[in-house]
């Protein structure tokens, strides 16, 4: 995505968007020559991709609520985000929670002028659906993070364009209008990858994917297992041999990844993810320490997972690699850290060079291992396993559960679990998507939330005071809520 161009389709929107025909009888200076040609729509939909770029986004942003998790901690004094996911709290003033929000609708809003002005254009038509399928993909992905979050939100349409201040939809309406924008793209698209200059962009797979991933939340097992299904069946993704791969910068065109953010290993052409976990102590004091891994996480791993390496290093005598020299950490070369372990999962561009605080990785959104998993997951829930049945084992589920599982084992065919059940499920997910904003949200959909954090097991803040039915979503920004006049309710008990 060429920024500069961006910019111009920026100016061009806030333009068009500050003027009204009461005032001007004619089109601002500009407007009329855009959305006519194919140009004008692959700017469209470029520029609504730019908000995931953003710091509070999928830079660093994605990861502050993800703390209410038990994988990680928030590392610095940032006492707003600590108090919500600490479940201390009935407010929301955190700025970075406000960002987030008005950044995706951000993307939103340019989605829909996509849909609202690209059917007119005459370009090729296997062009304009894909246009359009990115438009329904990027709606659906970016409602289903806000849902997550915040349970029902308001939903904005082109078609009545004037209605900018709308109360929210019931989860349920959410919900619905989200697998109504994922059937849309997959219908529109007809790839199931891209190669060349449209490599990275979500495709027909990337739809199926996150369309199982919507049916888990809503618990319809039926429906997930034949998105992920049809995922599977196309025979068009594969894992990497090698888990730590799939965060690295010679794998980023795998199969592996059906949705990411590309980036360039140029400064400020990426995101900053790569450097907000790192202290600053082994960085030449660029790292920005963040965010800490949990005992709790650590333990998790079984002895031979690679995943455990790839994921986490302990700062009492583990090896750190960094712009080409190896060291062997110690508390007294981190500082203070708040826990043991250090994250390095998405540390690997710097191993052999340091190229800059955005090291240009790519940022895997959603890999063909959670569409396993969930495939794995729907068939246990359908075979009476589940959160009310967790030793259940259920052999239907095992061969797409150990694709994921022994290749963690770097293939030991001996690892594999013949009759997996629901408690392997819950570990195999949270060893093999740590820090991939997964943890938090499948305990909350799982009814487990209230089970683990209260007690506290090996997490540094001890026990939490986890009340399902108020802390099963966050509380909606209250600046939003401010701008809105009352129009946006606030979520019970906050």
């Amino acid at each position: 995505m060429k920024r500069f161009r961006i910019i111009i389709l920026l100016f061009i929107t806030l333009v068009a968007s500050s003027c009204n025909e009461d005032f001007l009888d004619k089109s601002p200076y500009g407007l009329g020559t855009f959305w006519n040609t194919a140009e004008d729509a692959e700017l469209g939909i470029n520029a609504a991709y730019e908000p995931l770029y953003f710091e509070e986004s999928y830079g660093r942003g994605h990861f502050w609520l993800s703390t209410a998790g038990d994988d990680f901690i928030v590392n610095k004094n940032k006492t707003a985000v600590i108090n919500m996911t600490n479940f201390t709290t009935n407010v929301n003033v955190a700025g970075y929670a406000k960002s987030y929000w008005s950044d995706f609708y951000k993307i939103i809003r340019r989605c829909n002028d996509v849909l609202k002005n690209v059917p007119e254009i005459e370009m090729n038509q296997q062009r304009k659906d894909r246009i359009l399928g990115e438009a329904n993909f990027l709606l659906g992905f970016a409602y289903f993070q806000l849902i997550q979050k915040y349970g029902g939100v308001p939903f904005y349409d082109y078609e009545a364009e004037s209605n900018v201040n709308e109360p929210r939809l019931s989860l349920e309406d959410s919900y619905t209008r989200v697998e109504n924008y994922l059937k849309a793209a997959a219908d529109l698209f007809t790839e199931w990858e891209y190669a060349g200059e449209e490599m990275g962009r979500p495709h027909k797979g990337s739809a199926l994917g996150l369309l199982a991933k919507v049916y888990a939340f809503e618990g319809k097992w039926e429906a997930s297992k034949t998105a992920s299904d049809q995922v599977i069946d196309s025979q068009q993704y594969e894992l990497l041999p090698n888990y730590q791969d799939a965060f690295s910068t010679t794998s980023e065109n795998a199969s592996e990844h059906l949705f990411s953010l590309r980036c360039k290993p140029v400064r400020h052409q990426g995101t900053i993810t790569s450097i907000v976990h790192l202290p600053g102590s082994i960085t030449n004091g660029s790292g920005w320490n963040y965010f800490a891994p949990t005992a709790s996480l650590a333990k998790a791993f079984e002895e031979g997972d690679t995943r455990r390496k790839a994921t986490l290093v302990d700062v009492n005598g583990g090896e750190f690699k960094f712009d080409g020299t190896t060291t062997v950490l110690s508390k007294d070369l981190v500082g203070s850290w708040g826990t043991d372990y250090i994250c390095v999962k998405f540390a690997h561009p710097y191993q052999e060079k340091y190229v800059g605080w955005e090291s240009g990785l790519d940022i895997p959104i959603l890999r063909y291992s959670d569409v396993l998993l969930l495939n794995a997951e729907a068939t246990i829930m359908l075979n009476n396993g589940g959160p009310a049945n967790r030793d259940l084992g259920v052999a239907e589920a095992a061969e797409s559960f150990n694709k994921v599982r022994v290749r963690a084992f770097n293939g030991d065919a001996s690892k594999a679990i013949a009759e997996p059940t629901f408690n392997d499920l819950v570990k195999e997910r949270r060893c093999e998507l740590a820090f991939e904003e997964c943890r938090h949200y499948d305990l909350v959909r799982w009814g487990l939330a209230e089970e683990i954090y209260n007690a506290g097991i090996d997490d540094p803040r001890g026990p939490r005071n986890y009340k399902p039915s108020i802390h099963n979503v966050f509380p909606l920004p209250q600046g939003e809520i401010d701008n809105s006049n009352g129009v946006l309710e606030q979520n019970p008990g906050y």
